[in-house]
């Protein structure tokens, strides 16, 4: 698959349809119609690039009709129709459409906020109360108050470590008194980032909501961001009875009788997924390592440094330390950041905002009656009184059928909660669907990649799965022995001679097509394409 949709990208870089500002007919193919613009907009973006035959407009016009002709005959065996180029054909469309459904200023907005977070790195310890998602109005109240008397305690002068040991249900409450110590951005969920970088420090935070719960925390420190780094370590478990003594005798073999650390991890460290590879581990950032062990590892000053042994709950290590990685400039973070913000949960609200656009935009009728029809529980055993339109976006209509479809594969808290979901994946769904009528860019990336999917799948059944007939091959170098080959075994030279039968078999195609169909040239159009100057154009 992916060797297929290689070979249609570089068909982009030759042939790639734009809208036509100038509806100008160049040539047709049985009264089909080609635009000069078409045309024009092809030969603009390819002529810079090395691919033979573009040595000026005429010969590229002569490609471009051969390659019209392909698509014209992959249609009329129609090609695409088959389940195959379909799926396809769904599967493409569906990847291409996602960056359409993000909005470029949130995203924007969300990966400068990004980069200014990742400057400073904050200590906060947290109070946690645990709520799911699709709790009942009962529970979420019953939440909220514990964690509203938990706070009071805390701003009424009693100690967050003392308060959260008591109340917090996160289990390492009882150890750490809430403490989480030191992260940046992206190692929290979004909002728990938030409020981590919006209240200052030794205040609490209002209550807030997390897909965990309800939570309040409290800023300890905030301090300049490290960056990363990347390091190789040994371990000895601290199961092991002489740990200490095991450690002190490896670093010795490492600082006195200079032996390869590489080796001594991969012989000795705990740590076996690391050890294969020498004990090295990923480049890390300060939060996403235990703290203890980060501490030791940013210490290190020098490349290939080592750290005297230290322990941490896991065991006894040694550290050396590979490379540091210190924050780069926005626009060289940029890329990387928009990667992360787009996975991360944060991307629900870039989502959202094109959502709402798409609301103020669209014209969406909802029918009350159908859908005070699901107050009742009856859908859940009986659907033959739900066969009413519930919803219209624009011109499609969404039907009670397809709610309760909705209903029975989702998880929602409420009748109204699922039905505002189920309407915007509706809105999402027609947005989608009809991108390639509303925008031109997708319209004709889409295109391109429509037409290059058939030419392949025709090249495929006209010219290379011919010419993998050995006795076709055979004749062929007969054939032009005398001419091409004069001296040479077949054997010695096969792969030279397949690749110019695949370009023997196409050239007698384009033959075939040029007899089959009829091109016919508006001359005038012609001339004035021919006139231009390529600087020009």
């Amino acid at each position: 698959m992916k060797l297929k949709y290689s070979f249609i990208l570089l068909l982009f870089l030759s042939f790639s349809s734009f809208s036509q500002k100038k509806q100008k007919e160049l040539f047709s193919i049985n009264d089909s119609p080609v635009y000069s613009n078409d045309f024009l907009n092809n030969f603009k973006k390819n002529r810079h690039q090395a691919v033979d035959s573009l040595d000026d407009i005429g010969s590229y016009l002569k490609l471009f009709i051969n390659y019209k002709l392909k698509i014209k005959e992959a249609k009329d065996i129609k090609l695409d129709t088959f389940s195959k180029y379909i799926e396809e054909l769904k599967d493409y469309k569906e990847r291409l459409s996602a960056p359409y459904l993000r909005d470029k200023e949130v995203t924007d907005k969300l990966v400068k906020e990004a980069y200014g977070r990742m400057q400073n790195e904050v200590s906060a310890s947290h109070i946690l109360v645990f709520l799911k998602p699709q709790s009942s109005p009962k529970d979420t109240l019953l939440a909220f108050n514990k964690i509203i008397k938990a706070r009071d305690l805390i701003i009424g002068g009693k100690a967050f470590n003392e308060v959260a040991k008591e109340f917090s249900e996160d289990p390492s409450a009882k150890q750490n008194g809430g403490n989480l110590g030191y992260f940046t951005v992206f190692q929290m969920v979004y909002p728990f980032e938030n409020a981590a970088y919006s209240t200052k420090v030794n205040d609490v935070s209002k209550p807030f909501r997390t897909k965990f719960g309800y939570h309040i925390l409290q800023v300890n420190d905030v301090r300049k961001a490290k960056g990363q780094v990347e390091v190789a370590h040994i371990m000895v478990n601290n199961k092991n009875e002489n740990a200490k003594i095991k450690i002190d005798s490896i670093y010795n073999l490492i600082i006195n009788k200079n032996e390869s650390f590489e080796e001594l991890a991969k012989k000795t460290s705990d740590d076996r997924a690391s050890a294969i590879n020498g004990g090295k581990l990923d480049k890390f950032s300060f939060g996403q390592m235990l703290e203890d062990f980060a501490n030791v590892a940013f210490s290190l000053k020098n490349e290939n440094e080592y750290s005297k042994p230290f322990q941490t709950q896991y065991g006894w290590h040694i550290v050396k330390l590979l490379k540091k990685y210190p924050i780069d400039s926005f626009v060289k973070e940029r890329a990387s950041l928009t990667k992360k913000v787009e996975k991360d949960n944060r991307s629900e609200l870039i989502g959202k905002s094109v959502v709402n656009k798409l609301i103020n935009e669209y014209k969406i009728v909802i029918n009350d009656n159908a859908l005070k029809q699901f107050n009742s529980n009856e859908w859940k055993s009986n659907t033959k009184n739900y066969t009413k339109i519930l919803l219209t976006v624009e011109s499609k209509d969404y039907y009670q059928k397809d709610f309760i479809g909705y209903l029975k594969s989702n998880k929602y808290n409420g009748l109204i909660e699922a039905f505002n979901q189920f309407k915007e994946g509706c809105i999402i769904n027609y947005y989608k669907d009809n991108l390639e009528f509303t925008n031109s860019e997708f319209a004709s990336t889409f295109k391109d990649f429509k037409e290059g999917l058939l030419l392949f799948d025709l090249l495929e059944k006209r010219v290379w799965n011919k010419s993998k007939d050995s006795v076709g091959i055979s004749n062929y170098f007969i054939k032009f022995k005398e001419q091409k080959y004069k001296d040479k075994e077949l054997n010695n030279i096969k792969g030279t001679v397949i690749n110019d039968y695949q370009n023997y078999l196409e050239r007698l195609w384009v033959e075939e097509l040029h007899k089959r169909y009829k091109v016919k040239i508006n001359k005038s159009e012609k001339r004035k394409i021919l006139k231009f100057n390529n600087s020009k154009i």
